[in-house]
């Protein structure tokens, strides 16, 4: 098996540990005080130390400086090189405050174990057993504190070192030790309390049957055996059959079952639940017959369980003290009725009795699809087909349509081209064909994947209308096992059109006013509320116009409310980008690649009995009980309605924080839907077009517009409505999709249906951040800040101060930050009088001069 660079450094650095700890202990055991070394120089001498010279002079320092101590070098070095070969991870993942602790502990316990030598103990092979350390520390120590009182201050510190080193908590060690200690005696009473159960056992079993009395004296012997076990037991030990009915049901499952009632029978004693009637049964068994503790048998009492319910009803007599039990034989059944159900079967028939509930909403929520289809016949198809072979040739285009496939709003026509005609040439007559056609707009499909023929794709007279109903309903989506599959409506040819956000991963939709671009955003919201439960997915939805999104408030998929302040959009962004950094930590402790991954991993180990715990757990308070154990992380979806306008108000900064998401979240379950109708080149910019390759282009006014979303024209031929340009992820060609429509009362039916299954579980967190006028980037303040908070405000008055001018540009080029922090900075030296206002002219003069200002 071959190993990585990695594993080889530590695989050798194992075997050097390992050596030089071998050979450090080989030294000191064979340690000759005649020996040349550190402390001893005499003429050449053979050397006895088994390592040669060079062992005894690190044998001579170790136990001239430490001792008794340097036995436990070897031991050391061996356990450092075992800890940087197996965990190394755990090595460089120690801060500095942990590190100096451990430094900390380490002097201690050297210095005070050398010490606590010194003093107690004689001298090892002519050297103090102490080392010069201990000699110090102890020669120090003495004069002041004695011989008791310095003994006392060097446990002190051998204990409290010990722990700082490795962490051992001596409380918990006492804990331990004392319910160790429990243990023990419990078990030692158990023993003598088994030992006088067999041996009264062994008295019953002596006792024989003695011929020679009278049959009147051996019932009432037999009587008086019989009722002795019984009260024994019931003034000794508790019954093995109550136990076992608690170790059967735990106590939370009892509580769930007492708030279901039961019917009663007529014939018999009413219960109101199965654990009623089990305590009846197990009454009847205590009373009916003694248990022998040494014979008990687990599997013959459950079965005794069933067969006595089973059982007709039998008239029963309560032991007392007082009272002798009848025996058994004398009770005679007062009344036949039909056995009732055992208690297994009751309890099995109250699960059953539960009704199942659907994990997610019903598809009768949305309306039906219409019936009515697109009244195209064959006729229609050739006569269209011939005119289009017309009109292409009344511009000198020699084509024939080779194909014809007629769908809900669009009928695509594939046209094989002659010889020698290039493709531009149709591209360029799109409109003028659509003028001779006495068509909307046509659309020139200049590349079908797997064929070579040109699409030439013309609206229908009458448009249907896709239902979201009809296309969720479809076998893509309902067999997609991802939990972020969404629909988008219908291709050309009326099939559906399933996309997942999981291998977008990310979505860019824009779209003019009116084009169907919200009813599109909608769709792909009500899709993954008809996909996922909220253990797998949730949302952040941010709405500036507070219209589109504002009714999906409440479900049990938002982390936050929806968010209409775009100050509060800002700081959700932002909790998106630390979510983003510890989920890649979690993930790369775990030693997995992605969000799949860890959930798999985290739930196996669940389901072995050993979950995992959080790896990136740290006290700093030193209050909490300990780290908490992994669950599930379900992907979360950000859905920004109209995120032209927060970059408006917030500043053009959020689009970096937009552009980080987009960047690294993928692996880390995050994913953006951004939505704009405004599709110019100051919003949707090259930064977020580069990391965002997945578009959807609604109707546009112009091909500058198309251009800007799809990198191509096209979007400007569309139909609105729903129509669309959708640009997969992975590939430059766009296929034409017809959304779905979803109306109004069909959200609110699907909302209400989650609001009543669950409540949302708000994240804090995510809005409760200080509101900013601009997102700020690393070491930058901000710049609602005043005088006093702007840290660069000082540096900024003396500048303006020992230049004598004052502009926000040379403010800006001297502090090197942005624009508006500069400005801000301007104006709040105004506003301290350090420079004046602006003139006509927008100059500006510095009021203090140099050196006036402290």
């Amino acid at each position: 098996m071959r190993l990585n660079g990695v594993q080889r450094l530590l695989e050798t650095g194992l075997i050097i540990s390992t050596a030089a700890a071998i050979f450090i202990l080989c030294a000191l055991i064979s340690f000759d005080p005649a020996d040349p070394a550190w402390s001893q120089t005499s003429e050449y001498v053979q050397v006895n130390n088994v390592t040669g010279s060079a062992g005894a002079w690190v044998a001579d320092i170790l136990l001239v400086s430490l001792g008794w101590l340097a036995f436990l070098v070897p031991a050391a070095i061996q356990t450092l090189g075992y800890l940087l070969f197996k965990k190394p991870h755990k090595i460089l993942q120690l801060d500095y405050t942990t590190l100096g602790l451990r430094i900390i502990g380490l002097t201690l316990f050297i210095t005070s174990a050398s010490a606590i030598s010194s003093i107690n103990f004689d001298d090892i092979f002519s050297v103090s057993s102490g080392g010069v350390v201990g000699d110090v520390v102890a020669g120090a120590m003495m004069p002041a504190f004695n011989f008791t009182g310095t003994s006392i201050l060097l446990l002190c510190f051998f204990f409290a070192g010990l722990t700082l080193l490795t962490g051992v908590s001596w409380v918990e060690f006492v804990d331990y030790l004392g319910e160790k200690v429990i243990q023990f005696f419990k078990w030692l009473m158990a023993r003598f309390e088994q030992r006088d159960d067999q041996e009264m056992g062994s008295d019953n079993d002596n006792s024989q049957l003695d011929l020679s009395k009278p049959i009147e004296e051996i019932d009432s012997s037999q009587e008086q055996e019989q009722t002795l076990p019984v009260t024994q037991h019931e003034q000794k030990q508790p019954t093995k059959l109550l136990s076992l009915k608690e170790k059967l049901f735990s106590s939370k499952n009892e509580t769930e079952l007492h708030q279901t009632p039961e019917p009663q029978s007529e014939a018999a004693p009413a219960h109101n639940n199965v654990f009623d009637e089990l305590d009846d049964i197990l009454e009847q068994e205590i009373n009916f017959s003694a248990i022998d503790d040494e014979g008990f048998d687990t599997a013959s009492a459950l079965n005794a369980l069933d067969e006595s319910a089973a059982e007709p009803a039998k008239e029963t007599t309560v032991v007392s003290p007082a009272r002798p039990l009848k025996s058994s034989k004398s009770a005679e059944p007062k009344s036949t009725f039909k056995p009732e159900p055992t208690a297994k079967e009751k309890f099995e028939a109250l699960l059953e009795e539960r009704p199942p509930m659907e994990p997610l909403p019903s598809l009768d929520l949305l309306d039906r699809p219409d019936k009515q289809k697109n009244p195209i016949s064959k006729e229609e198809l050739d006569a269209v087909s011939r005119l289009v072979e017309v009109k292409l040739l009344d511009f000198n285009i020699q084509a024939s349509v080779v194909g014809v496939y007629p769908g809900p709003v669009v009928t695509r026509f594939e046209l094989d081209l002659a010889p020698g005609i290039k493709v531009a040439k149709i591209t360029g007559l799109a409109k003028d064909l659509a003028r001779s056609l006495s068509a909307v707009s046509v659309r020139v499909v200049e590349v079908i994947p797997g064929k070579t023929y040109v699409g030439l794709e013309l609206p229908n007279k009458h448009r249907e209308i896709v239902r979201l109903s009809e296309v969720i309903n479809a076998p893509k989506f309902e067999q997609n096992a991802s939990p972020l599959t969404m629909v988008l409506g219908k291709d050309i040819a009326g099939q559906a059109v399933v996309a997942d956000l999981a291998k977008m991963p990310h979505l860019l939709v824009a779209g003019t006013t009116g084009s169907g671009k919200s009813v599109g955003v909608n769709v792909m919201i009500l899709s993954l509320l008809y996909k996922s439960p909220p253990e797998d997915v949730r949302m952040i939805m941010i709405d500036p116009k507070m219209l589109e999104l504002s009714v999906y408030e409440g479900i049990p998929h938002l982390l936050c409310e929806v968010v209409t302040d775009m100050k509060e959009a800002a700081n959700a962004l932002r909790w998106c980008v630390g979510e983003m950094e510890r989920r890649y930590k979690l993930m790369s402790a775990l030693g997995v690649r992605n969000l799949k991954g860890y959930n798999q991993k985290v739930l196996d180990a669940k389901a072995a009995g050993q979950p995992i715990l959080d790896p990136l757990f740290k006290d700093t308070d030193g209050m909490a009980e300990g780290p908490q154990e992994l669950d599930k992380l379900p992907s979360i979806v950000v859905v920004i309605d109209e995120f032209a306008d927060m970059m408006m108000i917030v500043g053009k900064k959020v689009e970096e924080l937009i552009a980080r998401i987009a960047q690294k979240a993928r692996a880390a379950g995050i994913h953006l839907v951004l939505a704009t109708q405004r599709p110019s080149v100051d919003v949707i910019t090259g930064l977020i077009k580069a990391n965002i390759p997945t578009r959807m282009a609604f109707q546009v006014s112009s091909k500058i517009d198309s251009r800007t979303i799809l990198d191509q024209q096209g979007a400007e031929n569309l139909l609105g409505m729903g129509d669309m340009l959708y640009l997969p992820p992975g590939t430059s060609v766009p296929v034409r999709v017809h959304g779905a429509f979803v109306d109004d009362h069909e959200v609110h039916a699907v909302v209400s249906d989650w609001k009543a299954r669950g409540k949302p579980n708000y994240v804090e967190e995510i809005l409760c951040g200080d509101a900013t006028e601009d997102i700020l980037l690393p070491g930058e303040a901000s710049e609602n800040a005043d005088e006093e908070s702007d840290p660069l405000y000082d540096e900024a008055v003396g500048f303006v101060i020992e230049s004598g001018k004052v502009s926000v540009s040379s403010v800006q080029r001297k502090l090197r930050v942005g624009y508006n922090r500069a400005a801000r900075l301007v104006e709040q030296m105004e506003a301290s009088g350090v420079v004046s206002a602006p003139g006509h002219n927008g100059a500006r003069e510095v009021l203090v001069p140099k050196g006036g200002a402290n």
